[in-house]
């Protein structure tokens, strides 16, 4: 098979290479792609930089609000227990006392005035349960 016009072996022909490339091919990108880019990133950096300082400098609970939020979870918790109902003033009163000394040791209780805010805390103290009590802070 002399004289045939095989190319084993040999490079391609340019035809063939700029007819499959020609599809994966991208331009550099222009400046109003660039920038829009750019000017999305900035847009978000900017809502999670702004929520950040919002949220800190917004209205927190105050310490009492604090102590309110915990014992209304301990009265979530003991209802989850599945025990007589209503439960009993006295051991509820026990047991908002251990969660209250075990919070005041808790460096992450101490922080409930700052950490959480004032729409969580109403959240929270407006909760049906345990569960959607813990859905409304961070």
């Amino acid at each position: 098979m002399s004289g045939g016009t095989s190319n084993q072996g040999g490079p391609p022909a340019t035809g063939a290479l700029s007819a499959s490339t020609r599809g994966t091919q991208r331009a550099p990108a222009s400046r109003a792609e660039v920038a829009a880019t750019l000017a999305i990133l900035l847009v978000v950096a900017g809502i999670v930089v702004g929520r950040s300082i919002a949220r800190r400098l917004g209205p927190h609970p105050t310490g009492e609000e604090c102590a309110a939020l915990l014992d209304r979870y301990v009265d979530h918790l003991v209802a989850a227990e599945g025990g007589p109902l209503p439960v009993p003033a006295p051991a509820l009163a026990e047991r908002r006392a251990r969660a209250r000394a075990k919070a005041s040791t808790d460096p992450e209780f101490g922080r409930c005035p700052v950490v959480i805010t004032r729409e969580e805390a109403t959240c929270a103290l407006r909760a049906n349960g345990a569960d959607e009590f813990e859905r409304c802070l961070p």
